[in-house]
């Protein structure tokens, strides 16, 4: 199919001059002068190739063509018109929606207060959250699948700008009245002595702990595994062992019943921070989203 170079504004003089059925006032309506409403006149009839209106002495009226052709566009004249005004509303957050991926841990934990603040200033602005392990963050932002990302910080991106926010150790959570509530801090090697839950293998958590350890000639302490971080919480909130996870993982609700203490020699720590595509550019509202994530992590961290 060929493809007719117009120009919108020529289709909406054609519509005013049905409804007006003038060229005085028509132009009058669109606010331009009688001669440039000719022109755009002209120029559509250029495009398509055919007359659309009737000129008379005594009246003007359209062709059969320019009536199918103001049947044809006038509803579509009217959605480009409404999506237009729907993008300017969601420009200035008065509607839309952001799409954020974000680590399953800080969403839980540090996202209620960002977003109960959000909601005042942009109360119909919905929030789309892909809560996620690190990887899938940065997966779903390279794929466009959210507008930016809070997620674990790795090896410098061509295609992701970043920024460090806050530093996530690692800490050893268990039950209140366990031995270890007695000591302010803990060693890796100490762990030797317990069933410790560890997630699996292939969570990128472990993984970064067993290449901390290794490069500290500390063998993994390692005794049950688990999927998921849920599953491990609820083994420590019944007393089945203690285990090894994020801090920031014991910041939400559900872990209020644990203790927690700091493991060192090696310090393992989880780099936070928020990352978008570089060549994105953030709405309005998203760019006031990302900056109250941003206080609020280097508050915790």
């Amino acid at each position: 199919m060929a493809i007719i170079n117009y120009r919108v504004d020529d289709l909406r003089a054609l519509s005013a001059l049905h409804t007006s059925g003038s060229f005085v006032r028509a132009a009058e309506r669109l606010h331009i002068t009688q001669s440039a409403f000719s022109r755009r006149i002209s120029q559509l009839e250029a495009a398509v190739g055919g007359a659309l209106v009737e000129r008379t002495t005594r009246r003007v009226a359209l062709t059969s063509l320019g009536l199918d052709l103001v049947r044809k566009t006038g509803l579509l004249l009217e959605q480009l018109d409404d999506a237009m005004v729907e993008a300017g509303r969601s420009a200035r957050g008065e509607s839309g929606r952001i799409d954020v991926a974000c680590l399953t841990t800080v969403a839980y934990s540090l996202l209620p207060p960002v977003l109960d603040t959000f909601r005042q200033r942009y109360p119909h602005v919905r929030l789309h959250l892909r809560d996620d392990t690190g990887q899938r963050v940065v997966q779903a932002v390279l794929a466009r699948e959210a507008e930016f990302g809070i997620g674990v910080l790795g090896p410098p991106s061509a295609e992701l700008h970043v920024e460090h926010c806050a530093d996530d150790p690692y800490v050893i959570a268990f039950r209140a009245g366990h031995a270890l509530q007695r000591r302010k801090r803990v060693g890796w090697k100490d762990l030797q002595a317990w069933r410790v839950v560890a997630l699996r293998s292939t969570s990128a958590n472990r993984q970064q702990i067993d290449e901390a350890l290794a490069a500290a000639g500390i063998a993994s302490p390692w005794f049950d595994e688990v999927e998921h971080l849920s599953s491990m919480l609820g083994l420590l909130r019944g007393g089945v062992g203690i285990g090894v996870l994020p801090r920031l993982a014991l910041q939400a609700g559900a872990a209020v019943d644990l203790l927690s203490r700091p493991l060192h020699s090696p310090d393992v720590v989880r780099r936070i921070g928020l990352l978008k595509r570089r060549d994105t550019r953030l709405s309005r509202p998203a760019e006031d989203l990302w900056n109250m994530l941003r206080q609020q992590l280097m508050h915790h961290g």
